[in-house]
């Protein structure tokens, strides 16, 4: 397919725009939180819910139940002998960790997909999952957020990754392929909002909101502290995924730290987790 000329880039642009603009008019059809998810919170929100009910509900998706076996059995994570059942994989992960490969394994499949922008999504799936265990593994350092560092940065790309998805849908709909340039614009204007957007609908709380929101400028956050992490949490992240753009000596004087009073020796320590983390990740 041939590109567009350029006189033909800021109409094709202005296209995208509107349809943008007109899905985030109708936000109940964009990104619901799958069911799964809903009522996965709703059974462990219940403290009665053991491991059997949650196996039975898992066991619904196979893509989930299978994450959920994998990370069980990971080399770091399992026990001495082999786990063959889900509600022995949920009874040895623990509620808490459930919920947290489901929210992944959930956004993975609905958010971070989009057709003609395979490469794209992926890069920022692994963006957005490193992430989310970075954070984990700096909120058990300070032992501070541990419960919602994880998904704040789990979500801190999930705007990018719907904007990308909402666009491909544009080009598929308009049968043309846009000017790399103008595409990548859009979806970082739009970012913001679809974030938002997505947070809201899946009634995520308000400080995982605002930290994986704000975090590019996390001074500035209602929740600094929160968004803070989440940012140290990307730069690990992009260390992680690109060793040769952030080098260690560049994450480690960052000043995020400072703020977070992570002191250099313990960033030296947090980084030398980096093969424990990758192994996490499934990479």
């Amino acid at each position: 397919m041939s590109l567009p000329s350029a006189n033909l880039v800021p109409a094709q642009s202005r296209a995208a725009q509107a349809f943008l603009d007109a899905s985030l008019a109708g936000p109940q059809n964009i990104a619901p939180m799958p069911r799964v998810c809903a009522q996965l919170a709703e059974l462990t929100a219940q403290h009665a819910a053991d491991a059997a009910q949650l196996a039975r509900l898992i066991q619904s998706d196979p893509a989930l139940a299978g994450e959920i076996m994998r990370s069980a059995n990971s080399p770091v994570l399992r026990p001495r002998s082999p786990i063959v059942s889900l509600q022995q994989a949920v009874s040895w992960l623990g509620v808490a960790e459930v919920r947290n490969i489901a929210m992944a394994v959930m956004l993975r499949g609905e958010v971070f997909s989009a057709p003609g922008h395979e490469s794209e999504s992926e890069e920022l799936w692994h963006e957005a999952w490193l992430a989310a265990l970075w954070g984990k593994e700096i909120a058990r350092e300070r032992r501070k957020h541990v419960e919602s560092a994880f998904l704040a940065a789990l979500m801190h790309r999930t705007g990018a990754a719907l904007a990308l998805k909402i666009l491909s849908g544009f080009e598929m709909q308009q049968r043309t392929v846009m000017d790399a340039g103008a595409f990548a614009e859009l979806v970082s204007e739009f970012e913001p909002r679809y974030g938002r957007l997505l947070m809201g609908n899946w009634r995520l709380p308000d400080d995982v909101q605002n930290a994986a929101s704000d975090w590019r400028d996390y001074r500035k956050s209602t929740h600094s502290d929160l968004a803070g992490t989440v940012h140290a949490a990307h730069l690990l992240a992009t260390h992680t995924l690109h060793p040769q753009l952030l080098d260690e000596a560049q994450v480690i004087e960052n000043p995020v730290f400072e703020q977070l009073s992570v002191f250099p020796d313990d960033r030296r320590r947090m980084l030398a987790k980096r093969d424990h983390v990758r192994s996490l990740a499934g990479m």
